[in-house]
């Protein structure tokens, strides 16, 4: 398996005063790509589910920090809980089973955030995966689907995207993760 090579988020850590996130965000793969390095990495094992679900939660905790959207692409209300259509084609051929490849771009490569240059997306993927990466993928659906959350909300109003700022909202999961509401 060929490590991704790092791809630089900006360094925007600053909040913004008027509740709407900026920026247009990184390919979704990019951000799989360091989730699943950690996977490999630690021997924590992620199917597709379980990696939607983690990313879900970084996108959450990193755009509540940074002001900045994190994905080019929106996440979807799908019925088990939030989903990037591109994340769901990339690896719907290991069909619920663990994945083991990195997803690659049109030119055949592998990239991911360099977190040493985004100090926020680092917090993010850190505190998620350290709280989070060993709970199975029904359990972190399970979390997505408390009322309050913006999966939930999305689904009750069949909306068609969960908002990025009701994802920097979303403080639905803070007791999991050692965080306190405020």
């Amino acid at each position: 398996m060929t490590e991704p090579q790092p791809t630089a988020l900006p360094d925007m850590t600053l909040p913004v005063g008027d509740g709407q996130l900026k920026g247009a965000g990184v390919s979704p793969a990019v951000v799989a790509n360091s989730v699943l390095r950690r996977s490999f990495l630690e021997y924590e094992p992620l199917n597709s589910m379980k990696l939607q679900r983690l990313m879900y939660f970084i996108a959450c905790l990193y755009q509540r920090e940074s002001g900045f959207v994190l994905l080019s692409e929106q996440f979807q209300p799908w019925e088990y809980g939030p989903a990037l259509a591109s994340i769901h084609e990339e690896f719907k051929s290991f069909d619920g089973k663990d994945i083991t490849v990195y997803a690659k771009d049109a030119n055949g490569r592998a990239r991911m955030v360099r977190e040493s240059a985004n100090p926020a997306f680092r917090r993010a993927i850190s505190v998620v995966w350290d709280n989070l990466s060993g709970y199975t993928a029904v359990d972190l659906s399970r979390l997505t689907h408390r009322k309050g959350s913006a999966w939930y909300e999305a689904w009750t109003y069949h909306m068609p995207f969960i908002s990025n700022e009701s994802m920097a909202q979303d403080d639905s999961f803070f007791n999991e993760i050692g965080w306190v509401r405020q």
